[in-house]
């Protein structure tokens, strides 16, 4: 292991590692409001055999020190329950039950915990389904660093629970308490919301936390302008992956573009795969050319090589920028096309992806750039 820093918590001392990996790791895979809500726990004494919910543990933080409860883990990210689960194994942890964000947990919850994710959609969405579970406000708490906390996010708790109070800070971190729960609940909101572009010829809904939501991203329409000059002819029956593909944008116009192509959509968010796939439905006559997959990357794929792989990366892991995901996104391509095969990828002009690119591929080109963003086109 890379990593020798210990959680030290009222439950146990663990190791946790990030994900994706990185040489020479600065950052921590757990931070003071993950450390907040395990020392308020401890202080609650709850027996062993009770049921606890937590929402959105990014790397195991909460489900390794919680282990000896009965423990689910609800989250949206895919490369979230993998860490959970490679931490459990470091620590010989009993893994919790995992549930995706596009199922719904069931049952009594002695208690929820709630990590704010950055995502008011998200959390709106989260929040909503977990009022019905709520039989008591002081069986949830929520943690986020203080600098995440303002008003917007109490008041938003306050619609979907009940009146939110935040503790005072501690080590910048602040818990959140729910003093009274809503009476007047009536389910959930519709959480799919559709934008339309003429010049596309497309109809796109976003389910919550789905990239560029109300909007068509700008990158991606860059690299769209740049379809008709990429080397591959348009009648080919090609194989082509939607690399990190949020609502599906560059996947469902390639897939109008290659009429016999098989289109392949990848993504970590439950919520982006289910979106992807609902448009496909909408926007495509022959959706059977079509596959989605729920996964950290390409990390759990076995399929046959690409000749195309189009990729729009993030930027940022919740509150975390840079370029990692990103880089894992390019080992993952150069892995999974076949030779010769292309990556066509857009980014920020500063994020300067060409030099890394030229490092991995044979070669490597600028396609197509604006003012701000340029499209690069490497062969492996």
């Amino acid at each position: 292991m890379t990593d020798t820093k210990l959680l030290d918590t009222p439950f146990g001392s663990f190791q946790l590692l990030r994900r994706p990996r990185r040489r020479n790791e600065v950052l921590q895979a757990w931070d003071a409001a993950d450390s907040y809500l395990l020392n308020q726990l401890a202080e609650q004494n709850l027996p062993p055999q009770s049921r606890i919910l937590i929402v959105n543990d990014s790397f195991g933080a909460l489900s390794c020190a919680l282990a000896k409860f009965d423990c689910s883990h609800w989250s949206d990210s895919v490369s979230a329950q993998l860490a959970c689960c490679e931490n459990a194994h470091i620590n010989t942890c009993r893994e919790p039950e995992f549930i995706a964000s596009t199922d719904l947990p069931e049952g009594h919850f002695d208690r929820i915990i709630y990590r704010l994710p950055r995502s008011h959609s998200l959390m709106r969405y989260q929040l909503e389904r977990l009022r019905p579970l709520l039989r008591a406000p002081e069986h949830f708490v929520g943690a986020t660093m203080a600098k995440y906390l303002n008003a917007s996010t109490l008041a938003l708790i306050g619609e979907s629970l009940g009146e939110a109070q935040a503790s005072l800070a501690w080590k910048k971190a602040r818990l959140v308490a729910v003093n009274s729960l809503c009476s007047d609940h009536e389910g959930y909101s519709d959480d799919w919301e559709v934008t339309r572009d003429d010049g596309l010829g497309v109809i796109l809904g976003n389910h919550a936390n789905v990239f560029s939501r109300g909007k068509f991203d700008r990158g991606s329409r860059v690299l769209l302008d740049a379809l008709p000059k990429l080397p591959l002819d348009r009648d080919a029956s090609a194989h082509i992956a939607d690399l990190g593909c949020g609502n599906g944008l560059l996947g469902v116009v390639a897939a109008r573009h290659w009429r016999n192509a098989r289109v392949e959509f990848f993504d970590e968010s439950h919520l982006a795969v289910s979106s992807a796939r609902r448009n496909v439905l909408g926007n495509l006559e022959d959706g059977s050319r079509c596959g989605f997959h729920r996964d950290d990357c390409m990390s759990g794929y076995s399929g046959p090589p690409f000749d195309l792989v189009l990729c729009n990366p993030p930027f940022h892991q919740e509150q975390q920028i840079g370029d990692h995901i990103a880089q894992q996104m390019f080992e993952h391509s150069l892995r999974f096309l076949r030779p010769g095969g292309y990556l066509c990828v857009v980014g920020n002009r500063h994020l300067g992806y060409h030099t890394t690119l030229a490092k991995r591929f044979t070669q490597c080109t600028t396609l197509h750039s604006d003012a701000k963003f340029v499209v690069l086109l490497a062969t492996k």
